[in-house]
């Protein structure tokens, strides 16, 4: 290659790698995350409950800025997915377990409904 050739790529992948950081940075100063409240419904025929828990433990535990709170929504859990459950508020303290006629409330104190 020639010095000409040399100094044309070497300017292309500069301004490739610039525009790559700008718009990176140009998005991570624009977005703004707001954390989610996440709702789990726990039913008795929910055969991959301990699955979806672990996975939503492993999201926490990585520190995803996009979870807030977690609701473990009771809508007829057996009692072995109520003792997972309270091993999960235990270890997660912005986790809690609701029965469906309580859920208006627990809305307002987490997301500050009116």
């Amino acid at each position: 290659m020639e010095a000409a050739e040399i100094i044309a790529v070497s300017i292309s992948v500069l301004l490739i790698a610039a525009e790559i950081l700008c718009l990176y940075l140009c998005s991570k100063l624009k977005c703004k995350n707001y954390p989610m409240c996440i709702v789990l419904p726990i039913h008795n025929e929910d055969k991959e409950f301990t699955e979806r828990l672990d996975c939503l433990s492993l999201h926490i535990e990585e520190d995803n800025p996009l979870i807030g709170s977690v609701i473990l929504l009771d809508i007829g859990a057996n009692e072995e997915q109520l003792q997972f459950c309270r091993e999960f508020c235990q270890c997660y303290h912005h986790a809690e377990i609701i029965l469906p006629e309580n859920m208006e409330i627990s809305m307002k104190k987490y997301l500050h409904f009116k």
